[in-house]
């Protein structure tokens, strides 16, 4: 869940549709590129094209690609990089229309590239139409009033124009088709995830009201899930994470705790330290809490934190022992998240910690109870006093 992995999370539904067009579009420029490469190299070796020609077209066809190439690593969701790949793939066509005398193969290219990236946009596809059949159609007349061509041999020409609007004509319908259909899946899925999102924040209500009721009932845990969700929902924001996945962080930072729940109260309102054997019941709430919360299938996940927000990094925590990046990332930040609202919350047993002392053992447990990236985040926070609870309504 980090940065680096979810870069591609941020982006909405039309960028990765968008995304999406521009890696096809790139793979069936360079395919052809690639293709017209290998072809007028084994031309130039028989003889048939100078060096001097296939030089320049390598020129006109590899500069703009890696020029785009550069755009796309930079921003591939860019809505007009559709654009630029295909004026450069017509400054190829015209350069080869030219001077390439191979002007079948390139009419049936054309449209198939069309056919495959670009099927969903009508007014492109009719732009790139009208611009094939009016440039095909002027080198043909010119040829014809050269005397290149006369009405007894013009079959294969006659044949490419009916080409350029049979298969330029199919991609516009089908286009249409294509539009209308991906309108309704929108409004279908919009409506489904309207629908989620819903049963899912009844879901959270439902059980951060049963989380409430367990912190209200010692007076100095209330408030601590809400608390701990919050400082979560900052460290995530704070690593680079996007909203919805802070968000999520939040949410199952606020049910760590749910499974206290099975605890007998005697044990969870002791006013006082625990024996070994009341300790050894406690540990077990983040067994019971992951049990509890992995049968909520509309958010998988949401167990994590409950399960593993007492890990350590240096394997020496509960219930598993996991070790370093063995435990989930979630449970990372919950887990000091956690530490530093028992350390800034008064118990029956010690006052809260200075700001001072929290600093200091926050630094002590970097490497050891903490991830050491995490705690290094969390200790900047501090310092700079940028760490502060303001409570989410869900």
């Amino acid at each position: 869940m980090k940065k680096a992995i979810l870069e591609d999370d941020t982006l909405t539904l039309e960028e990765k549709e968008e995304k999406l067009i521009n890696q096809y579009l790139l793979i069936g420029w360079t395919a052809i590129n690639a293709i017209l490469f290998v072809s007028y190299f084994i031309e130039c070796i028989k003889g048939t094209r100078t060096i001097g020609y296939y030089l320049t077209f390598c020129g006109i066809i590899w500069i703009p690609e890696l020029i785009i190439l550069i755009m796309y690593k930079l921003k591939p969701h860019n809505f007009l990089l559709k654009y630029a790949i295909v004026l450069g793939y017509m400054v190829m066509y015209t350069f080869v229309m030219v001077t390439g005398n191979t002007i079948l193969v390139f009419t049936y290219i054309l449209p198939l590239l069309s056919l495959m990236t670009l099927y969903h946009n009508k007014k492109l596809i009719l732009y790139m139409g009208i611009a094939a059949v009016a440039f095909n159609g002027a080198f043909i007349a010119l040829w014809f009033f050269r005397g290149d061509i006369a009405l007894n041999n013009s079959r294969d020409y006659e044949i490419q124009i009916a080409l350029l609007f049979l298969c330029f004509g199919g991609c516009y319908l089908a286009s249409g088709v294509y539009e209308n259909i991906n309108k309704t899946n929108h409004r279908y899925m919009k409506k489904l995830n309207d629908n989620s999102e819903q049963i899912k924040k009844i879901t959270l209500q439902s059980i951060t009201a049963i989380v409430n009721t367990i912190d209200a009932k010692d007076e100095y845990t209330k408030g601590h899930s809400q608390r701990v969700a919050e400082y979560s929902y900052l460290i995530a924001k704070e690593l680079g994470l996007n909203e919805s996945d802070a968000d999520e962080i939040r949410y199952v930072a606020l049910l760590h705790d749910i499974g206290k729940i099975a605890i007998p109260d005697s044990i969870l309102n002791k006013a006082g330290r625990l024996t070994d054997e009341e300790y050894c019941v406690m540990k077990t709430h983040p067994v019971e809490g992951s049990r509890i919360l992995s049968g909520i299938e509309l958010m998988p996940g949401l167990d994590v934190g409950a399960r593993y927000h007492h890990e350590r990094y240096d394997g020496n925590g509960y219930p598993c022992g996991l070790k370093g990046d063995e435990i989930p990332f979630v449970a990372r930040i919950i887990c000091i998240a956690d530490s530093y609202d028992a350390m800034s919350s008064s118990r029956v047993y010690r006052k809260r910690l200075s700001d001072e002392d929290i600093i200091n053992e926050v630094e002590r447990c970097i490497g050891t109870q903490f991830d050491p990236e995490i705690g290094e985040v969390f200790l900047t926070m501090l310092k700079e006093k940028r760490v502060k609870f303001t409570e989410h309504k869900i």
